[in-house]
């Protein structure tokens, strides 16, 4: 009975506090409904809102990035070589502080000098793109070499392409080699094409003791270094373009038997016509042509860009997009020839080999002004004896005289270096202008160009933004007159850095002249130490 009435008694207590907060929450609701009618009492910005709390690593307010600044300031002043990096970095990049170039290289350079790894791969960029600092490559090879020793696979990719060049230190294709591929399996990113170019470079018995171990040209006194550093990615941020990530040669590969689509496809995408990240999916012709859009490719027939006229030579060669010519075909390949394509040769060539091609080509040489045009390229450039230059040059100033616009960019530029043509700039300046008025971007380009390496005539600005802009679309004509402009102060300050930078991209097209004016600014300042020594 006693428990009966006890939990009668609980259930009591139990209704009547369920009735106690029933009328609780009405009343709640009830004050709601009153003041929500009010905007003095508005829900928005009522007065007894819960506080908001985040950890601060989602949003860290100022006085906590102040705080973090002052403690890795302290950590650098006192020395440490990862703070010193990190701050430098900041100062580099404006990361939660204001940018400041010197005070970054300053702070780099230290962490450089205790030989941290990244600092010093960091500090190798800066003196090899003058950021910062005054161009000086053969401080940055001391830095990357080092750095290379002590395992650091950025490093040793760079040091590797730097033995191929010839500029910095002498070309040794085993030590290029051995870096790269050091880098590679330090989980460095390596196109397989780099490697198979060097890999035919040397003899197997190299490559079998490379592979065993036998073969190193690390000091191994050096310890190897495996600190941890934050921010790892600003190592590939500051990796600026006039390094140049492949390596110059111009030693044409005579056992090659073909160029691959992939190949061709391959030099557009390394001249950044597409500027966005789509280019890691492009692999072949249709993947580029749809990314970039036939009507775009063939706006830049106008230019002087022999990757872009390499591939619509190709095109017309196997009749893809564009219809099947092999004299328009070969007419593009003459075009990119004359530009230093290195591709171009190889596919000429094969065209006229095949004598079908050649007596079709005769056949038309009295009504097609592009017949005459090819038909003086391939005496012009020695792929064929079978007419002497005096009646090619004829064939090309008939041509000329029929507004065919490639003939009188050619002729001019006969006129203009005196090329078994009387030398008269100012014939070729007058063809030019012809051939600009018919719509050809080169001729504009080349009339800039007499102007720039005139030094007897005062350039301005405005012919550095235009070749600015027409390098933007690929012009090496326009990368080597920039280059001589920055060289000699035309029309800007003269910044050997990017004069490095604007030769070395014409170079690594093949572009002789460019080479020739880079090798002049690297002997410039050479140390006189026999690691140094070019013969």
């Amino acid at each position: 009975m006693k428990n009966d009435i006890f939990v009668l008694d609980i259930q009591i207590i139990i209704y009547r506090a369920i009735l106690l907060l029933k009328l609780l929450l009405f009343f709640i609701l009830f004050l709601i409904s009153v003041f929500s009618q009010d905007t003095s009492y508005s829900l928005a910005f009522k007065k007894n809102r819960p506080v908001e709390r985040h950890p601060f690593f989602y949003r860290p307010d100022l006085s906590y990035q102040i705080l973090q600044q002052f403690r890795l300031i302290q950590q650098a002043n006192s020395g440490d070589p990862i703070a010193q990096h990190e701050l430098g970095l900041r100062l580099l990049f404006g990361d939660g502080i204001a940018a400041d170039t010197p005070s970054a290289v300053n702070w780099i350079r230290r962490a450089a000098s205790q030989n941290l790894n990244a600092a010093q791969y960091n500090y190798g960029l800066m003196l090899l793109n003058g950021i910062g600092v005054e161009w000086n490559p053969f401080e940055a090879f001391k830095y990357f070499k080092n750095a290379s020793i002590r395992n650091f696979a950025p490093a040793q990719y760079i040091v590797g392409i730097l033995y191929t060049d010839n500029l910095i230190v002498p070309r040794d294709w085993r030590q290029a080699y051995y870096w790269i591929n050091r880098s590679k399996s330090n989980g460095y990113s390596v196109e397989e094409d780099i490697l198979n170019l060097l890999d035919a470079r040397l003899p197997e018995s190299f490559k079998d003791s490379l592979m065993k171990n036998k073969i190193s040209y690390s000091n191994e006194n050096f310890k190897p270094s495996n600190e941890k550093e934050s921010h790892q990615e600003y190592s590939s941020q500051s990796l600026d373009e006039s390094i140049g990530l492949s390596f110059i040669d111009f030693d044409i590969d005579e056992k090659k038997k073909s160029i691959t689509e992939d190949e061709i496809v391959r030099d557009l995408l390394m001249i950044n016509l597409i500027k966005d990240s789509s280019t890691i999916s492009i692999k072949s012709a249709n993947d580029f042509i749809n990314n970039f859009g036939l009507e775009n490719l063939l706006s830049l027939a106008n230019f002087d860009i022999p990757e872009v006229l390499t591939f619509l030579g190709y095109l017309h060669k196997q009749g893809k997009f564009l219809p099947k010519d092999d004299l328009k075909a070969t007419e593009y390949f003459i075009l990119a020839i004359r530009y230093d394509s290195h591709r171009a040769p190889f596919f000429l060539l094969d065209l006229i080999q095949n004598k079908s091609f050649i007596q079709s080509l005769k056949s038309e040489l009295n009504n097609n002004n592009t017949a005459k045009f090819v038909w003086y390229g391939l005496a012009r450039f020695g792929f064929i004896d079978e007419i002497i230059l005096k009646d090619a040059y004829e064939l090309l100033n008939e041509s000329a005289k029929n507004q065919h616009i490639n003939s009188i960019n050619e002729l001019a530029l006969n006129y203009y270096v005196g090329n078994y043509l009387k030398k008269d700039i100012e014939k070729a300046v007058e063809l030019w202008r012809y051939a600009e008025n018919l719509g050809s971007k080169e001729a504009t380009i080349r009339i800039l160009l007499t102007k720039i390496f005139d030094e007897s005539q005062k350039i301005d600005k405005n012919i550095i933004n235009s070749m600015l802009n027409f390098e933007e679309n690929g012009s090496i004509l326009a990368q080597v007159a920039l280059g001589f402009c920055y060289e000699k102060g035309r029309g800007t300050i003269a910044n050997k850095s990017l004069a490095v930078k604007y030769y070395r991209k014409a170079a690594q097209r093949g572009n002789l002249f460019a080479f020739e004016r880079l090798k002049n600014l690297y002997d410039s300042i050479r140390p006189n130490l026999s690691e140094f020594r070019i013969k």
